[in-house]
């Protein structure tokens, strides 16, 4: 498969899990994209033409990981959630969950882009695309003025940031991270 030619969308995503591989094996200082061209066996060039720069690909791959965190954090509350109460727990588990099983990758790209001295920009992107989630997830079931929504959502934001980075640093477990942000975001949300 690794030569062969692929539809854009399904080179990009095997770029993306070669470049995984690499970050999980060696860390994130031994990315670059004629290492992923490499690994996934096509030119340096399509590497290129998909990232352009290493940045690039640190963006995207971060990205990468991040959708998929959150089509399953959609299909849980899908599932699981018919209220603000159910709902809740939902999030407050995926979003700590996502910070245990992102693990030293996470971290290593994490550390890459902000030596990159783009990390302000693209965390500010981050919080953005976690405020959307939060509002699409409780829309159902709580409706904010305009001005108090994306205030209300970094808040919760913030909070299960400090919780799961307390529960990564074993400071708090994971099962008291969750129910401590599950309390926090019914405290602001039940309003």
């Amino acid at each position: 498969m690794a030569g062969r030619r692929l539809p854009r969308d399904q080179r990009r995503t095997q770029l993306l899990e070669a470049a995984a591989g690499i970050v999980r094996d060696e860390g994130a200082d031994a990315l670059t994209l004629a290492r992923v061209a490499e690994r996934a066996g096509v030119s340096k060039p399509v590497a290129y033409e998909h990232f352009e720069t290493r940045t690039g690909l640190l963006k995207a791959l971060y990205r990468h990981f991040d959708a998929h965190r959150i089509d399953a954090t959609l299909a849980d509350l899908e599932q699981h959630a018919d209220s603000l109460g159910a709902a809740v727990p939902v999030l407050a588990a995926a979003y700590v969950d996502c910070a245990f099983e992102s693990g030293p990758e996470f971290t290593s790209i994490t550390a890459a882009l902000a030596a990159t001295g783009t990390q302000h920009a693209f965390g500010h992107e981050l919080r953005e695309s976690y405020t959307e989630l939060f509002c699409r997830a409780l829309a159902p079931y709580k409706a904010f003025s305009a001005k108090d929504e994306k205030g209300v959502m970094l808040g919760l934001i913030g909070a299960a940031d400090a919780l799961a980075q307390e529960a990564i640093s074993g400071r708090i477990s994971r099962k008291a991270a969750i129910a401590a942000l599950t309390r926090i975001m019914l405290s602001v949300l039940e309003r």
